[in-house]
């Protein structure tokens, strides 16, 4: 089986066994929109993944766009959603030029893969530049407070997929995430790994790079998008980013 297949393969796995998270996120998402009067009618999903969280925007009747480095995951996406529009891009953190948007989410501490904090910069002043003016952008990453001396080795089970996690400590400012996944290809399992460095850096350096990128409202939110106070020991930060 090619890489393009497994990559499908999973993308299909995922959405069946996890796509219920990303929904309650986008459902939230919206939710938040319409109680701050953020008129959302265009949305792009850095990152999409099996595209769980575009599915409900375009249910809403939002024009949709996400972006992904895999072209297994886009030929997934693009068989199951044909209304949306779909980019391959060469790195994680690449924003098209010309997916303006009222809505642009990053979600799953995709941030923490970028591999240096000039990529995060980079990121956000990109955000920025293809959000529109009343529009709010949301993700969400990892914190020092969390990944700095994360050890852990965990394994979860579905019908779908399974996954072994294994987490240790790197060098610097990088924390080694290794996922090994079996995944059930109907009549056979097919084993696949990634191996991650994930980035971590002072929140208030983060904070200080979105207003340095235009971001004028900056709010720190939990899982529900409901207003949090920040302090040291907030293992993953939330954000809502508006420009006025």
């Amino acid at each position: 089986m090619s890489s393009n297949q497994i990559d499908v393969e999973f993308a299909k796995s995922w959405d069946l066994s996890h796509g219920h998270f990303s929904k309650g996120i986008a459902e939230r998402i919206l939710e938040f929109a319409n109680e701050n009067k953020i008129k959302i009618k265009t949305a792009l999903d850095i990152c999409c993944g099996a595209s769980n969280l575009l599915d409900v925007f375009n249910n809403h009747g939002i024009k949709c766009a996400g972006t992904e480095t895999r072209q297994g995951m886009i030929d997934y996406s693009k068989e199951k959603y044909p209304d949306i529009n779909f980019y391959l891009t060469k790195n994680m953190y690449d924003v098209p030029p010309k997916a303006k948007a009222d809505l642009i989410t990053c979600n799953h501490d995709i941030v923490n893969y970028f591999e240096n904090f000039d990529e995060w910069k980079l990121f956000f002043k990109s955000v920025s530049k293809n959000l529109s003016g009343h529009g709010m952008f949301v993700f969400d990453f990892y914190t020092k407070y969390k990944l700095k001396d994360w050890k852990e080795t965990t394994f979860s089970t579905s019908e779908w997929l399974d996954c072994l996690t294994q987490v240790k400590p790197g060098v610097y400012d990088k924390t080694i995430i290794t996922y090994t996944y079996f995944i059930n290809c109907g009549d056979h399992l097919v084993k696949t790994k990634d191996i991650v460095a994930e980035s971590y850096y002072e929140t208030n350096l983060v904070l200080d790079e979105l207003k340095k990128a235009g971001f004028k409202k900056i709010m720190i939110v939990d899982e529900r998008l409901n207003p949090i106070e920040q302090n040291d020991y907030i293992e993953r930060m939330h954000i809502v980013a508006l420009k006025k």
